[in-house]
């Protein structure tokens, strides 16, 4: 997937910069060279190549160091403030899978 995204803590002013690994309904995963702590709650602002930058809000569910580099793995789960939201990101995640499977036919 490889898009990037600006996280930042709803508790802290910091924004660290991160790259999403892999989305799916729940959520998203992105690796960055620091931690987050889990349970807290964090903006997440995801670039997009043809479109306006996607913003949601998340859960940190984990944060892991990957062996062997400098760079974390952060699983996040998202949370919907209203279903347009919950619809932005359906479509956002539908889009990804559709480009994705357009890539394995050509």
């Amino acid at each position: 997937l490889l898009e990037y995204a600006m996280v930042r803590s709803k508790k802290r002013s910091d924004t660290i910069r991160s790259v999403v690994i892999d989305v799916s309904l729940g959520g998203l995963q992105v690796r960055s060279r620091k931690p987050f702590p889990t349970g807290e709650i964090y903006s997440l602002s995801i670039g997009r190549v043809d479109a306006h930058p996607l913003s949601i809000e998340a859960e940190a569910r984990y944060s892991v160091p990957i062996e062997e580099t400098d760079l974390y793995s952060t699983g996040f789960r998202c949370l919907h403030k209203d279903n347009n939201g919950r619809i932005e990101w359906v479509d956002y995640v539908h889009a990804i899978f559709q480009a994705q499977g357009e890539s394995l036919v050509s």
